[in-house]
């Protein structure tokens, strides 16, 4: 052994002796704390304080584990400035009523400052591949999103917005993901819009829908093959767009913790790196497409840990187990949006604290673009009001504070390169369990993932019931007054309206070459080729999203619910 490293191994011991002195010291101030135990919502039991010593225990270093900005294995950060160059995406998620609402609110947010471009919210029916006549649609057009049925509706949706100056697109669109994607290029074809100019950016991830959201159409399998065909088209063609945002935000909110986020998260994105390399394609020319989609809460730290984790745990899934080289591939992209899950109806403006908070909690953690919630979501749509205080609360961080004059300033903190390390541990045991199934299809189709979550959700209620769990204004704090802020109102024209514009599509298109484009849509689908070719050409010829969804439905088939785990 060097003399170094006897140096090392007597001054660990030396600090362990003094720790459990300390600790032997104020054995009865240690013992008396306000919880019999402190633990992470992840399950991780947390000493009074931190020191080296407990990264010793998990085997931490220095160079192999944090590293630098910029570096391999990303730890600190994917970019060597961070903020220090440019802010994180401002992005505000939005979309109710018509196009020509919707159109609106996005020329407002806009105008207020926003740089994370137009973030667009789906009405249930479009997402579930629905036109708004349907009559499982009546009474949700418009309600929850903006109403998308064709082309025109797209059309009117970016009415004099500059998609150039905006810079970046972005909607979920999960199981409708090549559809959105023909909507997009065949708007920059009409208006002569160079899709290099801006970004456009598709959740396209239908896996999670099964266990915590809900809008899937077709059973998973199939569902993933068109993830893939979007992924592979844009990689092929448009290499600066994003056609996947795996999200874990959905599952969070359905009870997971960070760790099962973070984990079950990246087990899906496997799940699709996996789809496109089965059709061709190495990852380093579809890897930089994919990005990994976050919801943050309140467990301020776990959060910062569960970004830095994940960027450890895909640069190395990407290197090691793909044999990337595309550094753009293997540093990934981080996206995060603010939980709504902490946002109360009790004393709403409480929320305004919390979304302060997650934003802080999301930029020290190192994302690229972030999107807040405004502190009303709770009660309905945001109103202009209290959207224009979410744009403010990233602005006042990123220009007040000077969190962003440093990279990553959190990094050596005993404490959170602990639980940045615990997060990672556990991300990996997760992969080796969910590999170990057939991966995360597998766990879907087995109720694994349902199992986990619905496990989870019980012991988040039944925390928040016992008191365990301290929410203000809820279950702590509470008080009688009725909430006093302005409601955001449906209009109740908004579906009337949007079905008369679908008649009037149907009655003055080319039913011709619409009946032409989804029979080709048809063979294309059937004979297990890249849909989105056909499907743009349905697109172009005005073919609605409900009619596009009927071909797919009947060659593919539709979703019947897995069985649950017991």
């Amino acid at each position: 052994m060097s003399k170094k490293a006897r140096t090392v191994r007597t001054n660990s011991r030396r600090l362990r002796e003094r720790i459990e002195a300390w600790e032997e010291q104020h054995r009865v101030e240690l013992g008396s704390g306000r919880k019999p135990r402190f633990v992470t919502p992840s399950g991780f039991e947390l000493r009074p304080a931190y020191t080296p010593a407990e990264l010793d225990e998990l085997g931490w270093e220095d160079l192999t584990d944090l590293g630098l900005p910029g570096e391999y294995p990303y730890t600190r950060g994917r970019d060597a400035a961070g903020y220090r160059n440019r802010f994180w995406h401002w992005e505000f998620y939005a979309g109710f009523g018509s196009a020509e609402a919707a159109n609106r609110r996005y020329r407002f947010l806009l105008e207020q400052g926003a740089t994370g471009g137009v973030s667009i919210a789906l009405d249930l029916p479009t997402q579930i591949g629905l036109d708004s006549d349907h009559p499982l649609a009546k009474g949700e057009a418009g309600r929850v999103g903006v109403a998308l049925t064709s082309l025109a509706d797209v059309e009117r949706l970016f009415t004099g917005i500059d998609i150039k100056q905006a810079g970046h697109v972005f909607t979920t669109a999960n199981a409708i993901g090549p559809i959105f994607l023909a909507w997009i290029i065949a708007l920059c074809e009409k208006r002569g819009i160079d899709p290099g100019t801006f970004t456009l950016q598709i959740q396209n991830d239908p896996v999670k829908e099964y266990v915590a959201r809900g809008t899937q159409i077709f059973p998973i399998r199939p569902a993933v093959k068109l993830a893939a065909d979007a992924i592979s088209y844009c990689a092929r063609h448009y290499p600066n767009w994003l056609p996947i945002s795996v999200s874990g935000s959905h599952m969070k909110q359905a009870g997971g913790s960070c760790l099962q986020e973070a984990a079950f998260t990246i087990n899906n994105a496997i799940a699709y790196v996996e789809a496109v390399r089965s059709q061709g394609l190495h990852v380093d020319q579809f890897g930089p497409g994919i990005e990994i989609h976050f919801c943050t809460d309140m467990e301020f730290f776990e959060e910062v840990a569960k970004h830095r984790a994940t960027r450890k745990v895909w640069a190395q899934l990407m290197r090691e187990r793909w044999g990337a080289t595309n550094p753009l591939a293997i540093r990934g992209r981080l996206h995060s949006a603010t939980s709504g899950l902490p946002l109360t109806a009790q004393q709403p403006k409480n929320n305004i604290i919390r979304l302060t908070l997650q934003v802080l909690a999301q930029v020290l953690g190192g994302i690229q673009g972030g999107r807040t919630a405004s502190y009303d979501e709770a009660l309905a749509i945001p109103t202009e009001e209290a959207v224009t205080l979410a744009v403010r609360t990233n602005q006042i961080i990123a220009h007040e504070t000077g969190i962003a004059d440093v990279v990553d300033p959190l990094g050596g903190s005993y404490y959170v390169e602990w639980l940045t390390k615990k997060m990672e541990d556990g991300i990996w045991e997760y992969i080796g369990k969910i590999d170990g199934m057939g991966g995360a299809l597998a766990a879907v189709e087995n109720g694994f993932y349902a199992g986990e979550l619905a496990e989870g959700a019980y012991r988040q209620q039944r925390a928040l019931e016992s008191g365990e769990t301290v929410i203000v204004g809820v279950n702590k704090y509470r008080t009688d007054e009725e909430p006093d802020v302005p409601i955001f109102r449906h209009d109740p024209e908004t579906e009337r309206r949007q079905i008369a514009w679908l008649e009037e599509l149907r009655r003055t298109r080319d039913a011709r070459a619409v009946e032409r484009a989804l029979g080709r849509l048809k063979q294309v689908t059937v004979a297990g080729e890249n849909v989105l070719p056909a499907t743009l050409e349905a697109v172009k010829a005005y073919a609605t999203v409900g009619e596009i969804c009927d071909v797919w439905r009947s060659v593919l088939g539709e979703f019947t619910d897995h069985p649950a785990r017991i």
